[in-house]
């Protein structure tokens, strides 16, 4: 490991998504600019960078929600680059977005019923609830509920127990800890350790650089639509170059 290069990550495991050299646009704007990644097993993976530089955009790549140019996403080996958004989801990929996207309008138990039945099968949904309620045992509390007179914590927690059901392996969390005061923050990182022991995989883009230092096994660091810098947690801690220059993280002199 050397300076600011990649660096070489030996682990060997079962690969469960691979994007493979994404170029995504906005109109005209050219914003993943040959991403490629991968994730394991029962990994949290975390994309780290300042806010522009590619993280949500890759999230929504990988659900077809901002469609590739060009590229590859592999997931469990097989290519879903083309598929849509629905047909994505189905595989066991689910995704929480930045905003939450809850229904205001409906029960707790009503979202969380959503992703359930977009899967195309009623079967399990018992198992699903119990597992969801017992990692956040206040959205029991509050299954009837309207999700939008939760709390900003709690409108998380419904909406990452959603992502839970809607994918059987692989969640995308986009800034969970956004705008969340430190207490339920703490709440929340406890809660996807949790999540991780139930062999789900997470890949996480998450502004905070101590709070995906905490969680993540690994990270990926982004600048204008590319990988500048990726590795082990240990080894970007070690990196005072790459917390500096790439996380903003200050020099200790």
């Amino acid at each position: 490991m050397a300076g600011c290069g990649k660096f070489i990550w030996e682990k060997q495991s079962s690969m469960l998504l691979e994007v493979k050299e994404l170029h995504t646009y906005y109109g005209q704007s050219h914003i993943l600019q040959g991403i490629s990644l991968k994730v394991d097993e029962g990994e949290i993976v975390a994309l780290l960078g300042p806010n522009g530089m590619g993280k949500t955009t890759t999230l929504r790549s990988v659900m077809a929600l901002t469609p590739a140019k060009s590229g590859h996403v592999l997931f469990k080996g097989e290519d879903i680059t083309r598929l849509h958004p629905f047909e994505i989801a189905r595989k066991g990929i689910g995704y929480v977005p930045e905003d939450r996207g809850i229904f205001k309008s409906l029960t707790v138990i009503q979202n969380l019923r959503i992703p359930h039945l977009n899967k195309g099968r009623r079967e399990n949904w018992e198992r699903d609830l119990e597992k969801v309620y017992a990692l956040f045992p206040i959205l029991k509390e509050r299954s009837q509920q309207m999700a939008g007179s939760l709390s900003g914590g709690e409108q998380q927690m419904l909406t990452t127990a959603r992502g839970m059901i809607a994918g059987d392996h692989l969640i995308l969390l986009d800034e969970p800890t956004e705008g969340l005061a430190p207490n339920i923050v703490q709440d929340l990182i406890d809660s996807l350790q949790a999540i991780k022991k139930q062999n789900f995989t997470i890949l996480l883009v998450e502004q905070s650089v101590n709070t995906a230092l905490e969680i993540a096994d690994r990270c990926y660091i982004l600048e204008k639509g590319r990988i500048k810098a990726q590795g082990t947690i240990d080894e970007i801690r070690k990196n005072p170059e790459i917390l500096h220059q790439y996380l903003g993280v200050p020099d200790e002199k």
